[in-house]
């Protein structure tokens, strides 16, 4: 009995984290660029049962002991577009990410293209919305000079040119990852590779101009499955209530 009642508690602490996976889609949902992360499960370690009356050799008798969050997956499908005409607003169709240099040097990777102007001192500067630099395709800050923005224009290929003059600019540094699944998720909708993603390779993704990625979370989804988490929930609780009345009961015996 006391099993069952480990056993319920680690469905509650699984769908509990599911919920909270769900949540935090939904809240992301306007999100520029967001990607909606999965929960997936998997079974709880197994202990070999104990049989008083005869040796275990060979028997391979074993129980389970409940559910546990295996892993969270990130789905990275391509959000919609979405037409801003900004002349700053970009977004990349295809496989990739812009590079950003993160408060402490580090370089980071976003598909999350609101870019603005940074007036310095050292030049225009090319920033995103929190005033992170944008690096180029060499891991350098992005100085489009004294460009307006109405001569701004950014190509397929990520070349930044000022059609005024016909002077380049620079060319955005868009890279991706073997396995992307292994980036690290870092506030402000931002990843790092780590050892399991692999060095960042270059990207054949284009830039569109004027649009925007679209978060692609599902809504309808992720209702779908914030329901069956909840029914599941129930379920579990009552299943941990039962187990408790059984302890009581137990308890309660007089010999």
């Amino acid at each position: 009995m006391i099993q069952s009642t480990y056993t319920a508690r680690s469905g509650l602490i699984a769908q509990q984290q599911r919920m909270d996976i769900i949540a935090n889609n939904m809240a992301n949902l306007s999100t520029t660029a967001y990607k909606a992360v999965r929960a997936d499960f998997k079974d709880a370690l197994y202990q070999t049962m104990t049989r008083p009356v005869q040796p275990q050799d060979g028997l391979n008798l074993q129980k389970g002991t409940g559910v546990l969050l295996g892993a969270t997956t990130r789905d990275f499908t391509q959000g919609t577009p979405q037409m801003t005409g900004g002349a700053l607003d970009l977004m990349l169709s295809g496989d990739g990410f812009f590079t950003v240099q993160d408060i402490d040097g580090e370089t980071v990777y976003t598909r999350d293209g609101t870019f603005t102007l940074s007036a310095e001192a050292g030049g225009t500067f090319l920033v995103t919305g929190d005033g992170r630099y944008v690096l180029n395709k060499n891991g350098q800050p992005i100085d489009i000079k004294d460009t307006s923005t109405d001569d701004l224009s950014i190509q397929a290929d990520g070349t930044i040119r000022n059609t005024a003059t016909g002077e380049e600019l620079g060319q955005l540094g868009i890279f991706t990852f073997v396995n992307r699944q292994g980036l690290l998720a870092n506030p402000g909708n931002r990843f790092e590779a780590t050892d399991s993603s692999g060095e960042a390779i270059e990207s054949t993704a284009t830039v569109r101009q004027g649009y925007l990625e679209s978060s692609n979370v599902d809504l309808a989804g992720e209702m779908v499955r914030m329901i069956r988490a909840s029914r599941v929930f129930s379920l579990t609780s009552r299943a941990l209530t039962t187990a408790d009345q059984m302890d009581s009961e137990a308890n309660q015996i007089r010999r």
